[in-house]
Order: structure tokens, then C-alpha cells, then sequence
């Protein structure tokens, strides 16, 4: 096999997290939402995540310090390209995409109910990467739809049919199927 040597792009190389959904609250209290794909488990009790400062999820996370994390499954994939637009802060973004939200149990913002598994996060420190932030939270609580937790306690994200971004830009999404185990 012939390989081509890049110098762009790079990131692009390495993909596939599920799809997530944060929940903030503005500050008159309107749940926000914001779709992200960029971040990464930093220990078992911790998630980084790559935020645009300018955004809307950004700035409600450094005034409050709260926020949930819901995953996305292929039922709920159109709604989750709704949140990812940019809505003003009178309008919520889980109103627009039709999906519906219920009260978290440790931090303000809400969980989405038709999302299988939410995390209620605290913000814990940042560091500013140019346009973005990767933004550090501590998992303090958490839901997931009985049917789909694995063996381990997680998400089984194959029963689940949790998203994940194969092409961003471009919302083009796979599920995974066939999964293997090596030893």
C-alpha cells in the first residue's frame, strides 16, 4: 500500500468519539446547546473539551460553571445538527431541534431526554488554544437508559446507535456495527 505524506489536516486522521450535546444555561436562564465532537476522556473521572471562545456554550461555562453532557443516537442525529447552529441567546436550541429537556440532579443546566446516557459536569480549568479552549470538567453525575449499558457499566454505543462524526465539516455520520475483540 502507497502512502501519501500531509501536512495539513492532520486531525482529521484521527476520528470517532460519539457525538455529544452540551447543555448551559444563559444568563436569564434559557437552556443553550451547543454539538461537539472534539473532545476526549482525560481520566475516570474527567472530560476535555475543545470549545470556540466566541460561542455561546463557552461563555456560559466560565459564568456559571456548569453544564451536561448528553450523547447523540441516530434517532435524534437532525436534531443534533439544529443545536449546532447558531441560535440566538432569547431562543433555546433544544426548543428549535424539538427535543425535550428534564431537571439534572447536582448542576442547573438540564439533561435532553432523548439522549441515552447524560453527564452533569463542573467546569475545572482551561487552557486557550488560539480560536478555541480545551476546556477541563469533572463528572459529577450521571444517567443512562438501562437497555443500553454494557458489560463494564458504560454505553454500549453499538447497541445504542450512538453517532460519530466521520467527515467534519460536513455532517456526514456513521453508527458502529461489528465490533471485535482482540487479546
Amino acid at each position: 500500500m502507497a502512502k501519501r505524506f500531509i501536512e495539513k489536516g492532520l486531525t482529521n486522521l484521527v476520528r470517532a468519539r460519539p457525538i455529544i450535546i452540551i447543555v448551559t444555561l444563559h444568563p436569564d436562564g434559557t437552556p443553550n446547546a451547543g454539538t461537539f465532537g472534539a473532545y476526549t476522556n482525560v481520566s475516570a473521572t474527567e472530560i476535555g473539551i475543545a470549545i470556540g471562545k466566541p460561542s455561546h456554550t463557552y461563555k456560559n461555562i466560565k459564568a456559571k460553571g456548569e453544564l451536561t453532557i448528553n450523547v447523540v443516537t441516530k434517532p435524534i442525529a437532525q436534531a443534533a445538527e439544529i443545536c449546532g447552529q447558531d441560535i440566538p441567546a432569547s431562543r433555546s436550541e433544544i426548543d428549535e431541534a424539538g427535543l425535550t429537556i428534564e431537571p439534572s440532579k447536582k448542576v442547573s443546566p438540564p439533561i435532553i431526554k432523548e439522549c441515552v446516557a447524560n453527564i452533569e459536569c463542573r467546569y475545572l480549568k482551561e487552557i486557550e488554544i488560539n480560536y478555541h479552549s480545551f476546556v477541563l470538567v469533572g463528572c459529577i453525575a450521571g444517567h443512562i437508559e438501562e437497555e443500553f449499558i454494557a458489560d463494564d457499566g458504560g454505553l454500549d454505543v453499538v447497541k445504542s446507535q450512538a453517532i460519530f462524526n466521520i467527515g467534519y465539516p460536513e455532517p456526514l455520520y456513521a453508527i458502529l456495527g461489528n465490533p471485535f475483540m482482540v487479546r
